[in-house]
């Protein structure tokens, strides 16, 4: 009876701040770091290490996408550890498609790569495969400058090794060579950047240093605007060199043509979806915090002007770059590039946060567009390099030339590549016309001079539409005594379901638009209310 007038006198612990629940949100990482160990010890009970850490990945990275669907839904958003790390859905939802993605990853490496690799190598590379998934999915959850600097760094480093890991070719480590210096060199300047934040406002919180510059309490006068240009201008390079955008683009191209075909796909999207996440989250948190309005010395709409600029220079620059390529994967490196300028117009739309339909939320429609364009753009560039990867293995050349006749050798590969190229461009009945569309309706209603956005994307569509029909053209054009092939069972699967979800999400693309509506409300300050942490714990 002592006992239990004992426990009845214990205060009441709330569920969500019971020990392990604060864990909760973060379970798909710690299943990660898991399958990494695992993916570590594997070579110990096989002499095929290759396939059984491949095996090991894939599963892994399927366990934490079943967390991520079946436990995310039931977490307390808002700050966690101290406010290091930011819960919300469109955290959630970046997580889903970058597990998904990466899976699709490792099954093309067993249709494309998988026999070129020498056995034991397997380990180490699934092992740094992991160790960037881990870092680009906490890159979307963060809005502490410790922390952005930590996940960026961990999202890169092992992307430098990946990048060169053909260790017997010449042009893979010349290209990461480029990729370690141009790295080193974007992450000096942005870590300076970001200390020199630290160093006016005295914290590591977006959220706080944008409230220091409201009430004032931080830096005045000439000197320390100046110091303030200079650390917005670090961040915005180590951000920028992740996206590819100009002028901080200059490694993609050899990075993507020294690198394997699947370390190339999952570059092209991986990082720069992480690094969108992860520039919109800043951005939005810092305009949050200041109301989305403009203070003196910080104007958000400048703010807004310059990421557009950036996005439009960096969209104009990849496709008529692209022109001249004979690569198919520098092509689809500066395509890359292109395709993370339209998305860096979008990211422009926060300072409209104030001006977003009360249901959506303050930071809906950039969240929202993004989301959706990352959801297309995945399926797009998973199944061209696919392809590209089928083409490489059964010919041993990337070149586009080497794919005239490919309409009579591989008919099926051939069809599936002209449906990635046109969707690339945003031709219908495809998603990735969907997925343009709504950027640019998103822009336009907007007005003001998004409307010159709005021009910048019709007219580099219009520019792109020429190196893209230029591969549909070899391919069913131009003639070749080359022999007919059966490309990998595997392989052929994974680029026929790419083609097949393009065409499935034009036609049904409400749910898509519902989903990331939904999932596109992002977390921007202020403890959440009791209410709220109940109803989050419901799944």
């Amino acid at each position: 009876m002592h006992d239990l007038f004992a426990a009845i006198d214990k205060p009441f612990i709330p569920p969500w701040d019971a020990p392990g629940v604060g864990l909760r949100p973060f379970a798909p990482e710690l299943v990660l770091i898991g399958t990494i160990v695992a993916t570590l010890l594997a070579p110990f009970f096989t002499r095929k290490s290759n396939i059984l850490c491949a095996v090991v990945a894939l599963a892994g990275l399927i366990l934490a996408l079943a967390v991520t669907v079946f436990v995310g839904p039931g977490t307390v958003e808002g700050p966690h550890f101290r406010s290091l790390m930011v819960v919300d859905q469109f955290a959630q939802l970046w997580k889903v498609l970058l597990l998904v993605f990466v899976c699709g990853v490792i099954v093309m490496w067993f249709s494309t790569t998988a026999s070129t690799m020498h056995e034991g190598d397997g380990p180490e590379f699934f092992t740094l495969l992991l160790s960037a998934t881990l870092g680009m999915s906490l890159m979307a959850q963060t809005a502490n400058l410790l922390m952005l600097f930590m996940c960026v760094e961990l999202a890169s480093l092992p992307s430098y090794v990946l990048a060169g890991f053909r260790k017997t070719n010449r042009i893979g480590a010349e290209a990461s060579l480029k990729y370690v210096l141009f790295g080193a060199a974007s992450s000096a300047v942005m870590v300076y950047g970001l200390s020199l934040l630290y160093g006016l406002y005295g914290t590591l919180a977006v959220d706080e240093i944008a409230q220091k510059m409201v009430s004032q309490a931080g830096p005045s006068g000439p000197g320390a605007s100046a110091l303030l240009a200079v650390s917005v201008f670090g961040l915005i390079v180590g951000i920028g060199f992740k996206i590819s955008a100009v002028p901080f683009h200059f490694w993609c191209p050899d990075v993507f043509e020294g690198a394997s075909v699947d370390v190339t796909a999952f570059l092209s999207v991986a990082s720069k979806g992480a690094a969108l996440a992860l520039l919109l989250r800043v951005m939005m948190t810092f305009a949050s915090a200041l109301g989305f309005h403009s203070v003196p010395g910080v104007s958000l709409t400048s703010v807004a002007v310059v990421i557009g600029v950036i996005g439009a220079v960096t969209a104009t620059v990849g496709n008529t770059a692209a022109f001249v390529q004979t690569n198919i994967k520098r092509l689809l490196a500066y395509s890359s590039i292109a395709h993370a300028g339209y998305m860096l117009c979008a990211v422009s739309l926060l300072v409209r946060g104030a001006k977003a339909p009360s249901d959506f939320g303050l930071s809906g429609a950039a969240a929202q567009a993004i989301l959706l364009y990352l959801a297309v753009y995945m399926f797009m560039n998973l199944g061209a390099f696919t392809t590209a990867g089928l083409i490489w293995r059964e010919t041993g050349s990337e070149r586009i030339e080497d794919y005239a006749g490919l309409g009579r050798r591989s008919t099926i590969l051939a069809i599936c590549m002209t449906l990635f190229m046109f969707s690339l461009v945003g031709l219908p009945p495809l998603a990735g016309f969907n997925a343009k569309v709504f950027v640019l309706w998103a822009l336009i209603q907007n007005g003001s001079w998004w409307w010159a956005l709005v021009a910048v994307i019709g007219v580099n569509t219009v520019l792109s539409l020429y190196y893209y029909v230029r591969v549909v053209k070899v391919m069913f054009l131009n003639d070749s005594d080359a022999p007919a092939f059966i490309p990998n069972p595997i392989g052929l699967a994974v680029s026929v379901l790419c083609a097949v979800m393009l065409l499935g999400m034009f036609f049904g693309f409400n749910p898509l638009t519902s989903l990331t509506k939904t999932y596109a409300k992002m977390y921007v300050g202020g403890a959440p209310s009791s209410e709220t942490k109940t109803a989050a714990l419901v799944p």
